[in-house]
């Protein structure tokens, strides 16, 4: 079942992906009927959607998530960290390579783990991260959110994890979170994320994807969940 759980694909995962990370852009743009799909066909008329290569930019990380979790993370300890907080932090921070390219790498068996736990594709689990994090388990967003796959202190309580900068902890947290989206939203790749990234009673109140943001967040992690998921099956 694992890489099955999806349903078909809705409008905005429709997309046609080349090999190359580098070589793919999406665009969004609205039909007559008023629906935004996302596409990696260029048009003078098509936006063009921000993708991730080094982690979030600093764009996203002036702009605070509202939802469950944030795609934009400050690596800089708060001054109103709690001590525990910080030391939580230094913690995690220990041993973790400079690198993006090495810290892309660093959390594949922790997140193969989870993946076989709670029957999810390993592709998807790595791309939530890479878009929330990039993949630096001490990060802690403006909106509160934690950790590898930025947790929001509530959804981290309800989900047993008590130490939310514990890369362990915050993976299969993160992990059974999806989980549970999945069955709430009968495996719809597009409410799932943005559920993950706005929250439910957004996604509820717009019945869909409720925000500019969130669509580029769902595109972004489809888009690696498809890179990542494409590589693990390489020999």
């Amino acid at each position: 079942m694992v890489g099955r759980i999806f349903t078909a694909m809705s409008a905005i995962a429709m997309v046609a992906l080349s090999a190359s990370p580098a070589a793919a852009q999406l665009y969004s743009y609205e039909t007559p009927s008023g629906e935004v799909l996302i596409t990696s066909e260029r048009h003078p008329e098509y936006k063009l959607l921000e993708v991730l290569s080094e982690g979030p930019s600093s764009r996203r990380q002036a702009r605070a998530s509202s939802g469950t979790s944030a795609s934009s993370s400050s690596t800089q300890a708060s001054e109103e960290d709690a001590p525990e907080v910080s030391r939580a932090r230094e913690q995690a921070r220990r041993g973790l390579p400079g690198s993006f390219s090495e810290r892309e790498a660093y959390f594949d068996d922790l997140i193969e783990e989870a993946a076989l736990a709670y029957d999810l594709p390993f592709g998807f689990i790595k791309a939530v991260i890479r878009v929330e994090s990039a993949f630096q388990p001490h990060v802690v967003s403006h909106a509160g959110a934690m950790g590898l796959m930025q947790l929001m202190p509530r959804t981290a309580e309800s989900l047993g994890v008590t130490n939310a900068f514990d890369a362990r902890q915050n993976v299969f947290g993160g992990a059974k979170f999806l989980r549970i989206l999945i069955e709430r939203y009968d495996g719809d790749i597009n409410l799932i994320l943005a559920a993950y990234n706005a929250g439910d009673v957004a996604v509820r109140r717009y019945d869909g994807i409720p925000y500019p943001q969130t669509r580029e967040y769902v595109a972004s992690v489809y888009y690696w969940y498809q890179i990542y998921s494409a590589q693990a099956e390489t020999p």
